[in-house]
């Protein structure tokens, strides 16, 4: 029984840990606040994901399709990554100038 805790209270850390790097990558324009304008999910065959930096070696990969005109990206991401970045990018931020 104190495994699934001990796994529990990692998880909770790693998911803070995602969550900082990807507010970092929120305020520093290296992640998008913009909405994506499609979403898709595939088979993962090794990209990098836009949030964590790690390879998306096994499971689905979910792809985003953001930016508006000519200035759209496909934006990859684990799934828990995915979750984490759009729950994120709807916080409250700092406009720049």
């Amino acid at each position: 029984m104190a495994w699934i805790f001990q796994r529990r209270v990692d998880m909770d850390d790693l998911t803070d840990d995602l969550r900082i790097r990807i507010h970092y990558k929120l305020e520093s324009g290296q992640l998008p606040y913009d909405s994506p304008t499609k979403v898709s999910g595939r088979p993962a065959t090794g990209e990098t994901c836009a949030a964590c930096d790690s390879a998306i070696g096994e499971g689905l990969v979910m792809e985003c399709l953001v930016g508006a005109g000519g200035r759209t990206a496909w934006v990859r991401f684990h799934v828990l990554c995915f979750e984490l970045w759009n729950d994120e990018r709807r916080q409250p931020h700092k406009q720049t100038a």
